[in-house]
């Protein structure tokens, strides 16, 4: 005599046993760089063992593409620093001639529209030392290639802000596009860049929406990776921020 394979009936009808937990599908790379805008924590979690590679190179391919794409739209931004600062050099050096300066406008140009292919993976890179070591001030447990990781994937926010920025150059009027900070999502997009005083304009620029978005992420990186508290992670936030903006407002303190 065979045992019976079906599930326990309920008032003589039969129920059918219940379907095993079906595995959940693995989320893909590209899912992931969408999710970290909306879970970055679950992306973090996802990856923090991967390759930092792909988003890295991801990344930086956004960046140029983004920025090559909207060169035309921010020349007015690159003209108006352009000039701001070769006042300032002619200021500090008055031994310098417009020939030396033609000379240092197209080498300018040249990196800002070509070093983006060098200066993003060197900037993240940068940035994944700064991570991992100041993760080290709340008692971080983050590995580098961790911190890497954290860093490439919440870099993403930057190509928004790039996109972002390249929408407001488009639309808004090129006389008034004087300064970086004129596509600023912060409060120094309304300071004069030619008489507000230069540390306050810094300062104001750290406050930019984009960036503190991005603090936030690398912070929700290290409470993930880190396996550090919340409240230890708000810290970290706090001193990343302080870190990125000091070098920001020791150049603003030189241009004074």
């Amino acid at each position: 005599m065979t045992e019976s394979t079906s599930a326990p009936t309920q008032g003589g009808e039969y129920t059918p046993p219940a379907a095993p937990n079906a595995p959940k599908a693995p989320v893909s790379f590209w899912e992931d760089l969408v999710d970290i805008f909306v879970q970055p924590a679950d992306v973090f979690r996802r990856r923090e063992n991967a390759s930092f590679w792909p988003p890295l190179l991801v990344v930086t391919v956004l960046m140029f593409v983004v920025m090559f794409a909207t060169s035309g739209v921010m020349q007015p931004i690159f003209d108006a620093e352009f000039s701001r600062s070769s006042a300032e050099l002619l200021r500090k050096n008055p031994q310098m001639t417009q020939d030396m300066l033609d000379r240092g406008r197209k080498i300018g140009e040249f990196f800002t529209r070509w070093g983006l292919l060098v200066a993003v993976p060197v900037t993240l890179f940068i940035l994944g030392a700064l991570v991992w070591l100041v993760g080290k001030a709340v008692s971080s447990r983050q590995k580098f290639q961790a911190a890497m990781v954290v860093v490439a994937y919440a870099y993403m926010v930057r190509v928004v802000g790039a996109v972002l920025g390249g929408v407001q150059g488009l639309v808004m009027d090129p006389a008034k596009l004087t300064s970086q900070y004129s596509i600023s999502l912060g409060p120094a997009r309304f300071l004069d860049p030619d008489t507000a005083n230069k540390v306050l304009l810094a300062l104001c620029g750290r406050l930019d929406l984009i960036t503190i978005w991005l603090t936030v992420l690398l912070a929700v990186g290290v409470y993930v990776t880190g396996r550090v508290s919340k409240s230890r992670a708000v810290v970290f936030g706090v001193l990343i921020w302080v870190v990125g903006t000091l070098p920001a407002l020791r150049q603003a303190y030189t241009m004074m």
